[in-house]
């Protein structure tokens, strides 16, 4: 017989309690509902996009991807079993 006492634990029966209070609820203004006007909308635009640097290498960057995803899609696309089987594979040259 083991010399160690077996672990048990308690069982509570009892009123379940709520571990985290509820959300406080903020009010919503109405002037926040409002649309805004062009001109401010033409603000924050103004304030986010302060260099056209930034447009272009997001614009090279994109293009960069759309071709690498276009050259995949086509390659899985057109190529076909007899093609994988004309292909003479390269040999391993990893090891001497």
């Amino acid at each position: 017989m083991s010399e160690e006492l077996p672990i048990v634990a308690p069982v509570c029966y009892g009123p379940i309690e709520v571990v985290l209070p509820p959300e406080a609820v903020a009010p919503v203004s109405v002037d926040s509902l409002t649309t805004p006007s062009p001109e401010h909308a033409r603000a924050v635009e103004a304030a986010f996009t302060k260099d056209e640097e930034s447009h272009l290498a997001a614009g090279l960057l994109g293009l960069w991807t759309g071709t690498l995803l276009l050259h995949d899609l086509a390659k899985e696309h057109f190529e076909t079993e007899e093609d994988d089987e004309r292909v003479p594979r390269r040999e391993d040259r990893s090891h001497p």
